[in-house]
């Protein structure tokens, strides 16, 4: 019988639409030890058959037979999981299997005679059967090492050393096992000795497989197709890959501070990606796990000064644009998740008022953008042959006025929940005022969040479609006005009343699933332009994070039947068990997350409220893990054949009176029932959106 291990398929998304492609891993739950074959990447993973070698760490090691390291792939002769991967090389018939544990990395080689270790920029030495390889890591301030211990059981004698590479002897069946530290090698030891002491290949391999069949579970499906439980598994998968635990037995190094310390950590976050849908999943189906990472958002923040927009290993990256701390710590704090707010806050205020926000920088001081948006509401974009002033500006990512402007303002609603929590009435007041911002940008004259100048006057020409050069990054990021426009994830009300109503809200919505292009538009040229909106249908772009949330609008529009009709539309067309199975960047997770949301029936359109906007089930049953025993199911019979239209929907047994779940609903156990129907039922969504108008005037 196939677990939800079994499922997983690290192969899906392997070849890209577009831009970047996914990488299959090797891993455990946000583990550091990751194993995917090293190879010459021509951007599609999955078209690259040339294997350079296996990791150990940023070191690697290559079988070899009669003084030969070259070795090609044939996938059919592969058999990869989240836990163990097996391969047959071409050359020399050589087999490899792979797996993890948290720390190290574990190869089993049959059939070669030598082992190549490649090391380039580290240094090695061999002593009493063990190998140690330091490998420097590029710091602007302090100098790290990553310390990679090697063992090869049985023993190996070196061969030749070359600088950066080493040459092994080896038998015809060799288990190589590689533990990685960023403290010292007596860490990596202590880890070796923790995680594989006594255990052979299968038995590590069998624990991992048990780790992801236990993570897993905290989400499982019935019904539909295998094909699509593939999918489903792989998506859950991907959510719990980032971020990456560092912490090596109560100790961790730190590149914020250049320290080590006691404690518990985790970095490594595209929090512009994952803020919308990756933490949140993370949040009801691991809430300790995401106490942690609150907690490693604030040691980050006092290390260094700055609470990070895009942690890395080595630092917050220069990546991408807004504060989206303050959505993280709004959506736990809505939620009743234990942290330290106070620290978070003061990082999060510290962002908002002195830090730029021009897009890719990081810790830069104001420039008169800014103190145009704290002064006026808007981030100011350049008038029509204006020449740029601000270094900051003077970059290939351009200005992105109205993506910074919509995003700063949701991040400002959310800085206003978290000083209400505190008591702090007047930021409270004054983030709450600038959550508004969005309103500054919206031009009545053509219906669309418009880019003005530092004056306050709307940009001439401007084009919702094709303004703003590569990406559009003189206004937005990555995506057009037309995506852009809907981005104001705390107040979708708020932006239907901008747009005359709901009804017209909803006319918006329909048009932008079914507008195209027409002469001398095309779909090549804009692609050419926006090259990460893959996965067009109509202006909506599933391969992008900004669109994520639009279907589910339809739901504070009066519309639920319509997002359910476009949601089961977007899952069947671009989520697919092949190479070619995602349709944009997956970003570490973030795409993954909102198919697993999607998938299981609701979605967080606003991290920071704690509800959910209903959607449609792809499956007939779900059983989520919320704690103590506690499971919260969904049963929609038919789904999973392609009913896709709710007809009724009955929460623990009585209706459920709005197209939305609240966090409190699902954590604390029962039963969504849901009558499926082929055909969709407009006279409920009267019922729901008279409800939801009615609790939306009393939330405000």
């Amino acid at each position: 019988m196939k677990t939800p291990a079994d499922y997983v398929n690290p192969y899906i998304g392997t070849i890209s639409h577009m831009l970047a492609s996914t990488r299959p891993e090797v891993m455990l739950p946000y583990g550091m030890a990751r194993s995917t074959p090293v190879v010459k990447d021509c951007g599609d993973y999955y078209c690259n058959d040339r294997i350079l070698g296996y990791p150990m760490g940023l070191a690697t090691v290559m079988p070899g037979k009669g003084g030969d390291f070259e070795n090609t792939l044939d996938h059919s002769r592969e058999d990869f999981r989240c836990y163990r991967m097996e391969a047959e090389l071409e050359e020399h018939g050589i087999t490899v299997a792979s797996t993890v544990t948290a720390h190290v990395y574990v190869h089993r080689f049959t059939g070669a005679d030598a082992l190549r270790l490649d090391f380039s920029g580290g240094e090695a030495e061999e002593e009493g059967g063990w190998i140690r390889i330091r490998m420097p890591i590029e710091h602007p301030s302090f100098p790290i090492f990553q310390y990679v211990l090697i063992r090869v059981e049985g023993g190996a004698k070196v061969l030749s050393c070359e600088e950066g590479r080493w040459v092994l002897s080896s038998p015809a069946d060799v288990c190589i096992l590689g533990a990685v530290s960023y403290i010292s090698f007596e860490k990596a030891a202590e880890s070796m000795e923790k995680e594989t002491a006594g255990k052979d290949f299968m038995r590590i391999a069998a624990e991992a497989k048990a780790i992801w069949d236990a993570q897993l579970s905290k989400a499982r499906v019935e019904g539909n197709t295998e094909e699509k439980k593939t999918v489903y598994y792989t998506a859950l998968f991907r959510a719990f890959m980032r971020m990456t635990d560092y912490t090596e037995y109560g100790q961790y190094f730190s590149a914020y501070d250049g320290k080590v310390h006691d404690g518990v950590f985790y970095t490594g976050d595209g929090l512009w990606d994952t803020f919308r849908c990756m933490h949140p999943l993370q949040l009801l189906l691991d809430p300790a796990r995401h106490r942690d990472i609150l907690e490693s958002y604030n040691l980050m923040y006092r290390q260094s000064g700055l609470m990070p927009c895009f942690p890395g290993f080595t630092g917050d990256l220069p990546v991408m644009i807004g504060f989206h701390a303050a959505s993280l710590f709004a959506d736990a704090a809505a939620k009743g998740v234990e942290a330290d707010y106070a620290t978070a806050y003061e990082g999060i205020r510290k962002n908002a008022m002195e830090q730029s926000m021009f897009p890719w920088c990081c810790g830069k001081p104001l420039e008169a953008p800014d103190i145009c948006y704290q002064e006026k509401g808007y981030f100011p974009a350049l008038a029509r042959g204006e020449e740029e002033t601000c270094e900051s500006g003077k970059t290939f990512e351009r200005r992105q006025a109205v993506a910074v402007t919509l995003e700063h303002a949701y991040d400002d609603w959310c800085a206003a929940r978290l000083a209400k929590r505190l008591g702090k009435k007047e930021d409270y007041e004054m983030f709450l005022k600038r959550g508004q911002n969005y309103r500054t940008l919206y031009n009545p004259e053509n219906g669309w969040m418009s880019p003005k100048d530092s004056q306050g006057n709307w940009v001439e020409d401007f084009d919702p479609k094709f303004a703003g050069g590569m990406g559009g990054r003189d206004y937005t990021t990555e995506n057009n006005t037309w995506t852009y426009t809907w981005s104001v994830f705390h107040d979708p009300e708020g932006l239907a009343e901008l747009m005359g109503g709901k009804e017209e809200a909803v006319k918006r919505l329909d048009q932008h699933f079914r507008e195209g292009f027409e002469w001398p538009e095309s779909k090549y040229g804009y692609l050419g332009q926006f090259p990460d909106s893959t996965g067009l249908m109509g202006q909506f772009a599933m391969g992008n994070e900004p669109s994520f949330h639009i279907p589910y609008l339809y739901d504070y529009f009066g519309a639920p039947w319509k997002a359910q009709k476009k949601l089961r539309e977007l899952m069947d067309i671009w989520f697919t068990d092949s190479p070619t199975g995602i349709c944009g960047d997956e970003d570490g997770g973030a795409m993954s997350s909102w198919f697993v949301f999607s998938a299981l029936g609701f979605y967080p359109v606003c991290p920071g409220k704690p509800e959910y906007a209903l959607g449609t089930p792809l499956f007939d049953r779900a059983e989520i893990q919320v704690g103590d025993g506690r499971v919260f199911r969904v049963i929609s019979p038919g789904a999973g054949e392609g009913k896709r239209y709710i007809r009724s929907a009955m929460l623990n047994g009585k209706p459920l009176e709005r197209p939305f779940l609240t966090h409190e609903q699902i954590i604390s156990g029962g039963e969504l029932a849901l009558e499926m129907d082929r055909r969709p039922t407009k006279t409920e969504s009267v019922l729901w959106d008279s409800k939801c108008a009615k609790m939306r005037s009393d939330e405000k």
